[in-house]
This record gives C-alpha cells, structure tokens and sequence, in this order.
C-alpha cells in the first residue's frame, strides 16, 4: 500500500528521471567536437585513366589543412609542420563534403569543405611545439606611404605603387582586412607638410575621419634598389614596430612588388598573430553549474561555449533536480574566462567553489 510519502518519492524519482531524458536530447554529454572549418578549397584534376578519386580527396585534405595552419600558425612555426605525411592530416579531418562536383573539358572540378577536429588539431600543433593563434578576422584603417628619396617627394595616392596594389595582394587565410583611406588632398598637404619628420608623425586628423580605431600605417623608403618599409601596428592603444629592409629592389617589375607586398602583409600578419596565441599547454578545469529548469538559458551556454576557441573541451558532469554540472577545459586564466563569458552577456556567481551561472 502507497503512502503519501512513497508516492511524492516516486513522482520526485520521476520528475529527476525526465530532466535527465530531457537534457540527453538537448545537451551534449562528451560535447560535439568543436571544429575548424575551411570553406571551398578548390580542385581541379586531370581526368584519365590515371584518376583515382580517393587520391583527389587526400590532396583537398592537404590542401585544406595547409590553408587552416597558414591562418592560425605563425610564419617561423611553418618549418614544423612541412614534412607531414598523410595520415597525420587525415587523423585530424573530422568530416567533409563535395559541392559543385563536375566533370568538364576532361578534367576533375569540385568544391570541398574540410572540417578539422579541433582538439585533435590543437594536441597536433601542441606536439609540435606551436601555439597557434585564434582564428580572428579583423578591419584595420591602412595608411601606405611611399617616399622616393631619389626624387625627394612623397606619394600617398596616385603613383604610389603600394597603395594601388595593395588589396590585389590577397589570400584565402590572410585575417587581416586593410581599409585603405580615401584620396583626400587635405588629408596628402598635412601628410607632405611633415615629411622630414615622418617616422614621428601621428595621423590622429587622419584618422578621427574615419569609425576605425586600431590602424596600420606603413612607410616605404627608397633609396636608389634600397628599400626600408616601417610598419606601424596600433590595436587597443598599443603599438608595435617593424622594420625591414630590402635590396636590389625594381618596383617596375609587377611580380617583385607583389611579393614585396606579399611579405609585409605576412609580417603584419604575424604580429595580429602574436596577440591571439593560445597557449595549449595550460588546460584550467572550470567547474560552473546552471539551473536545469532553465532550457533556453542551457542552450544559450552551449552555443556560446562552442564559439569560444579557447574553450578546449566542457561536458556534463552530473544533473539534479537543482543543478546541471559543467566541467570546462579552458586554455588560458580564469580571469580571461570570465570575460570573455561577460563580453557574451554570460554572468556568473564565483562566490563558492562550484561558480554559479546566474
């Protein structure tokens, strides 16, 4: 015979059994693995008898992966990774799929997107000693200026070669997006007034013009075949310098200049690069826990944490009536953490051990 007691007991059972089913169906238990996506890689194959399919998707795996380490790995790491045989890579290739698959003029035509095991990719690059970067694109406001010492004059728009070359020079991987200033005569009299104190002049008239705070201004040198390019790089009121120098230089030649171009946006590169580096290494255990009752705000955090890079791995360590438990694997300090989950409107309580999701 049920008593009163029994049967609030099994209704409790039953109502913590749901909340259970319930989040199975809504809540990653080990957590989908996060991936790192590359978008149309493009393949184009000679079709005869030699074609072997599997052989064209091995190549769209490598050139995939060749394209995610340029974005996220710094120019000196490169050397690292450049004898990796296949395997290695496909290891990494979580899933894929073929767009646009097409047989034309005897030849092979397909789109492929590749995506990459996050985790697996990061422990990869962690064994080869690299720390690779967030994968964060960003505008940046550009002021390229030539100085022809030969000629003593000074270019900013017209006849000056990197200005009008600049943003021809462009790659799948690059994350950096130069918006070039505009042809302003005001602005060419204020840069020509100061051009014996060039190095040392700040654009502030500049660039209060435009809605870009961080910005790049680029100074190229000739001196006969010489050329010195300086680079300012100003993000979130710091600035850091690079200097480099070139000889037997022909700006003439298109090929040259567009290498030359090439290199420098590969050292601005680098230093965005330097600023986002995560350190694989550090795997902080964060423990939160949320109200279970709350769905959208569940499903909310889990979005949220599947967009965060330095998010290493977090599952589901326990659920009650009261509390869904979290544990987060994340590469950095828990003040990072935290904002990062404040800057997503993701508040939480640290007051005891176990933080709170509020």
């Amino acid at each position: 015979m049920y008593t009163k007691k029994k049967f609030f007991k099994i209704v409790s059972t039953i109502i913590i059994y749901l909340y259970t089913l319930a989040f199975a169906l809504i809540i990653t238990t080990s957590v989908q693995s996060k991936i790192f996506k590359i978008k149309n890689i493009e393949i184009s194959e000679p079709f005869d008898v030699n074609f072997n399919r599997e052989n064209v998707i091995n190549y769209a795996f490598t050139k995939a992966f060749k394209e995610l380490a340029s974005s996220v790995i710094m120019t000196k790491d490169k050397p690292k990774i450049t004898n990796l045989n296949l395997n290695e890579i496909k290891y990494l290739v979580e899933s894929f799929e073929i767009n646009n698959e097409r047989f034309l003029d005897k030849k092979y035509i397909a789109k492929f997107n590749v995506n990459f095991n996050k985790k697996k990719t990061l422990n990869f690059f962690q064994s080869k000693n690299i720390f690779p970067s967030l994968k964060i694109n960003k505008d940046f406001l550009t002021i390229l200026i030539f100085i022809d010492n030969d000629k003593d004059q000074i270019f900013v728009y017209e006849n000056n070669p990197f200005y009008n070359n600049w943003n021809k020079t462009e790659k799948k991987y690059f994350l950096l997006n130069y918006i070039l200033i505009d042809e302003d005569i005001e602005d060419f009299q204020m840069i020509n007034s100061n051009k014996d104190n060039i190095e040392n002049y700040q654009f502030n008239k500049i660039i209060k013009k435009y809605d870009l705070k961080d910005h790049i201004i680029c100074i190229i040198f000739k001196n006969e075949k010489k050329l010195r390019i300086l680079s300012k790089f100003f993000f979130d009121n710091d600035l850091k310098i690079i200097n480099h120098k070139y000889d037997d230089v022909d700006l003439s030649d298109e090929k040259k200049l567009d290498d030359l171009i090439f290199k420098t946006k590969t050292n601005l590169e680098d230093l965005w690069k330097s600023n986002n580096l995560v350190n694989t290494s550090l795997k902080l255990p964060i423990n939160v826990q949320i109200n279970p009752k709350n769905t959208l705000k569940i499903v909310n955090l889990e979005e949220e944490m599947n967009k965060i890079d330095l998010i290493y791995d977090y599952y589901v360590t326990s659920i009650s009536s009261q509390n869904l438990n979290y544990k987060i694997i994340f590469n950095g300090s828990p003040k990072q953490f935290l904002k990062i989950m404040n800057d997503r409107n993701i508040y939480i309580n640290i007051d005891n051990e176990i933080w709170k999701i509020k």
